[in-house]
């Protein structure tokens, strides 16, 4: 069921609040453990996009990827905390990083792009974070171009064992986190097949821990 105008907007208080919280930490603590999914996901993204493609990062946060990608790419970064991508701009002013046309506060689910203005999309650990994922799924889909792709990079929940107790536990925590630990699949699974123009053509298990999921999605060329 759709989530409410009202309802969303409370959920994207509470994660920027979050994020404005994490921002001046967020790199000393999420930058090494998360680098191997950045990596494979930033690589990813780049050969879809070809040697001059169009490029977003949905959750860009502190931009973390945008070193990674190709210089000669067109990469487009949106994040609803303002604290984040001030961090972000800082980043790219001191590493030159001109292959990067902009970065703007935006809701993922709510973005003000023309239908199929980007090559690819690049979704790093972002599901688990918005109020409503399919909002941001499908919107992020709609800025995407026929033939074009979207690679998400996210934890999902285990379902069973040690760490299914430890997400069970942390869970409770989600507010003040500003994720969800108890993520699951079916949140981007069951949306990826209920879309007759997606196709998944890789999903990967990452390091460390295969805690991390890479998702590459095809989106099919117009009949």
């Amino acid at each position: 069921m759709p989530q409410s105008s009202a309802t969303s907007a409370h959920g994207n208080m509470r994660t920027e609040a979050a994020y404005s919280r994490w921002a001046p930490i967020y790199d000393l603590i999420f930058d090494l453990p998360f680098h191997p999914g950045r990596l494979a996901a930033a690589q990813a993204a780049a050969a879809a996009a070809g040697p001059d493609g169009a490029m977003l990062v949905v959750g860009v946060g502190t931009g973390l990827e945008l070193e990674l990608l190709p210089p000669t790419s067109r990469v487009t970064g949106v994040d609803i905390s303002a604290a984040m991508l001030d961090i972000a701009r800082e980043r790219v002013a001191r590493k030159g990083l001109r292959h990067v046309r902009g970065l703007l506060v935006m809701d993922a689910g709510a973005t003000e792009f023309p239908d199929g203005h980007f090559d690819v999309a690049l979704a790093p650990y972002v599901m688990s974070v918005v109020p409503n994922p399919a909002r941001v799924l499908s919107e992020t889909w709609r800025a995407i171009r026929p033939g074009g792709r979207m690679v998400v990079m996210n934890h999902f929940a285990a379902e069973g064992g040690p760490r299914a107790a430890i997400e069970t536990a942390m869970e409770k925590f989600a507010d003040w986190l500003g994720w969800r630990p108890k993520f699951p699949y079916s949140a981007v699974g069951d949306w990826i097949a209920a879309q007759p123009d997606a196709e998944l053509i890789e999903r990967r298990e990452l390091a460390p821990l295969k805690l991390f999921t890479l998702l590459d999605i095809r989106k099919k060329p117009a009949q």
